[in-house]
């Protein structure tokens, strides 16, 4: 009888061991996968200690590109004030310190420490980056700097503009654009936190000029600082236009180069015709200007242009002019009437070419900023940058790969705004570049620039260089046949070789014949001759 209570119970116990490992193994082990394959038990899934704005920055990112990338930020800056705190305490407990010098070094920190807690770099959280290819050679990049909901006290999050808004000088650019930019900027905000932040130092000689600041600036242009402040409206601008229609000359060196005819005009939006008639004043009372100055005053638009009576290679007629909410600084009366045919619809503009359509894609229509770079740029760049290339005389393979690193990809052009938003700034843009070479291509085209310009000028100077020495050596050549005729006892027709002048030629038995630094030939002459060299230009005078 206990025998089979006990077979019982060992029977019982063993079917309950049965079902849990069966129960186990049905759990532990995954349905197949595709293929009669099993997949990979998942790991669990780190949660990060301490907390960060991944999930809000990347929900704004474009993941499967070519690029993606987030940095959290809040834990260091968070702490930077404090930081400068301990900074200041170390630097202020140094020994050999004068008085005088320790309290200009805590003054020092003290507007360190005001401009960290007032400016909101506290209050960036996180900053992220996406790169995706939207068609083959175009890619949608996005710039992510963050903050939390209602953390943007600081200045930093006002200076360049607050709530977005249309793009109005968009509506303004010329078919012929080739470089276009528009960003927002507090500059009453900036000059207010500027004063107070330099008014924290208390330096009698820093409080005094800006006391007397008010007052040159009333003198020098005639207009009350702080009126003249209040009128500038936030949002200033540049357009640059190519005109393939006509070509000027460009100076390259020793060489030239056709280009489209360039026109630039600076944009201010503002609130009142305060600086337009005070210029307009100023234009009128010259004795000279004034005669020449050209008025236009008509519905939505008023200019004044003054004529250069100078042979220019391009239009140059400096011109001021206000249409409507906008102050236009041009270099010609032409660019302006462009813009205004332009915004009244008059004319076709750059915002109705398959460029910019294709370029726009998926660019918010309101944002605080604007970047366009026109194919027409990029083209005349390059265009630039290989004639000077291969007109200073480099070898050809040096030059295809100076192409190579100075094109990169931007033939295509690029278009981008800023936002910002209720969590922070977002960059978008539309570009022939991807990601990490939106932050290097800027570097690189100011390079190609420079080497368009500096390099034919060095040969230049290098060609100036090597002429002026091989001239110093004819004339050390001919002062030697003439020490060597009067000691030779020689005729006009007699001629010496360069061995006979070597004694002539300074340093005792180490003298050693001239060379020309270009590599020319130097043929001595007779005595009455002058001395000459084989490349052209490098005469004796």
């Amino acid at each position: 009888m206990n025998a089979r209570n006990d077979f019982g119970k060992l029977a019982a116990v063993l079917a309950a061991m049965a079902v849990c490992f069966a129960g186990c193994k049905r759990n532990e082990e995954p349905a197949p996968a595709s293929g009669g394959q099993s997949a990979a038990p998942s790991k669990p899934a780190i949660v990060s200690a301490e907390k960060n704005s991944f999930a809000e920055v990347t929900s704004k990112l474009d993941p499967g590109g070519n690029l993606y990338l987030y940095l959290s930020t809040e834990q260091f800056l968070g702490s930077l004030s404090n930081g400068v705190d301990s900074i200041s305490n170390i630097v202020s407990s140094l020994p050999n310190i004068p008085g005088t010098g320790r309290d200009a070094i805590g003054k020092i920190f003290t507007v360190l420490d005001s401009l960290v807690k007032h400016s909101g770099i506290t209050e960036v959280s996180g900053v992220g980056m996406s790169s995706i290819a939207r068609e083959p050679g175009l890619y949608y990049n996005k710039f992510i700097v963050h903050h939390y909901p209602g953390q943007n006290q600081g200045f930093v999050w006002s200076l360049f503009g607050q709530s977005p808004h249309p793009l109005k000088v968009l509506d303004m650019l010329p078919e012929t654009t080739a470089l276009a930019s528009s960003m927002d900027f507090e500059l009453p905000l900036l000059w207010t936190n500027g004063v107070a932040l330099a008014r924290s130092v208390d330096n009698p000689e820093v409080n005094s000029a800006l006391d007397e600041l008010p007052q040159k600036f009333q003198q020098a242009t005639g207009l009350d600082l702080d009126a003249a402040c209040k009128s500038l409206g936030g949002e200033y601008g540049a357009i640059l236009t190519l005109d393939q229609q006509k070509t000027v000359t460009l100076p390259l060196g020793l060489q030239s180069l056709e280009i489209p005819n360039p026109a630039l005009c600076l944009i201010f939006k503002v609130k009142s015709d305060l600086i337009f008639d005070r210029v307009d004043q100023i234009l009128n009372e010259n004795p000279i200007i004034g005669k020449l100055l050209i008025k236009t005053d008509e519905k939505g638009l008023k200019m004044r242009t003054v004529p250069v009576p100078l042979p220019l290679p391009i239009e140059l007629h400096p011109t001021i002019a206000r249409v409507d909410d906008y102050l236009l600084i041009a270099s010609s009366d032409s660019i302006i009437r462009e813009m205004v045919a332009v915004k009244s619809g008059q004319k076709k503009g750059f915002k109705s070419t398959d460029a910019f359509k294709r370029l726009s894609q998926g660019i918010p229509e309101s944002a605080n900023s604007f970047s366009l770079v026109t194919p027409a740029l990029t083209e005349t760049l390059t265009q630039i940058q290989q004639t000077s290339l291969a007109k200073a005389n480099f070898d050809s393979g040096a030059v295809n790969k100076l192409n190579q690193l100075f094109q990169g990809r931007t033939n295509g052009g690029s278009f981008g705004v800023n936002v910002n938003g209720p969590e922070g700034w977002e960059g978008i843009a539309n570009g022939g570049s991807q990601g990490v070479q939106m932050l290097v291509l800027p570097a690189v085209a100011g390079v190609g620039i420079m080497a368009a310009v500096a390099i034919p000028n060095f040969v230049k100077a290098r060609a100036t260089s090597q002429q002026n020495v091989c001239i110093n050596n004819l004339r050390m050549i001919d002062a030697a046949k003439q020490q060597w005729a009067l000691e030779k006892h020689k005729q006009q027709s007699d001629t010496p070789t360069m061995e006979d002048l070597l004694p002539y030629l300074g340093h005792g038995d180490n003298a050693k014949a001239p060379v020309c630094p270009a590599g020319g030939v130097y043929t001595t002459g007779s005595v009455g001759e002058k001395p000459t060299c084989s490349i052209a230009g490098h005469v004796l005078p």
